[in-house]
């Protein structure tokens, strides 16, 4: 597989994850006004109902429209509802080891990657395979200007709580706080994760990149 077709793959996967944010954060918002919403929808089908009544049939046409859009907003609120009241309780997800495999046996044909694995075939985070994916493939691409990349994925446990470690050195300097475009959808899938990302200098040149996300 080209690079080109890795940033593309990565492109589409970030629209979705985007519009997918947006959807939750809309939804705790709605979610904090549904008493309100709810009522002032109910108001105006009960108002179009008596303009219904009364309306010449000029009139009626627009009633007809008022009461169609209450209903329209009625259904979004409900859908918004919906996924406000989804439970978002991380749930255990795909292998880390196999899921971080598979996509990089893609991404070492356009990324020069070297994979250190040191984590049990059964650790798993909250993440699903295809959100692990492009988390490795966001690190991969944030670091595709160095000559070699190492990956190291491995078993951590702090303060007896089990984590996975996943680490990306590279012949590059530490980034700018926020100048880095590819980990944009990497940041908020390690967020999304309950872990955490930081950048560091690393040992000899270069730097590293970490990200640690509580094992399920």
């Amino acid at each position: 597989m080209m690079k080109i077709d890795l940033i593309e793959r990565q492109r589409r996967f970030e629209w979705e994850l985007a519009r997918d944010e947006q959807t939750r954060a809309a939804a705790k918002l709605v979610a904090g006004k549904t008493h309100d919403l709810l009522n002032l929808i109910q108001i105006v089908k009960l108002a179009s109902a008596e303009l219904a009544r009364r309306c010449d049939p000029t009139g009626q046409e627009f009633v007809a429209d008022l009461t169609r859009a209450a209903g329209d907003a009625e259904t979004s609120l409900k859908s918004l509802l919906h996924d406000a009241g989804r439970d978002h309780t991380p749930l255990r997800g795909a292998p880390v080891g196999a899921a971080v495999t598979k996509i990089l046996d893609e991404v070492r044909s356009a990324i020069p990657i070297t994979l250190h694995l040191a984590i049990g075939p059964d650790t798993a985070t909250a993440l699903t395979a295809e959100e692990l994916a492009h988390l490795v493939l966001g690190v991969a691409l944030d670091a595709s200007a160095a000559p070699l990349i190492e990956l190291f994925i491995r078993d951590r446990s702090i303060d007896d709580v089990p984590w996975v470690e996943i680490v990306r050195g590279a012949d590059l300097p530490v980034p700018e706080a926020g100048n880095s475009f590819d980990l944009r959808a990497v940041e908020t899938l390690v967020a999304r994760g309950g872990g955490e990302l930081s950048h560091s200098e690393r040992r000899g040149g270069g730097s590293e990149l970490v990200i640690a996300l509580p094992a399920l």
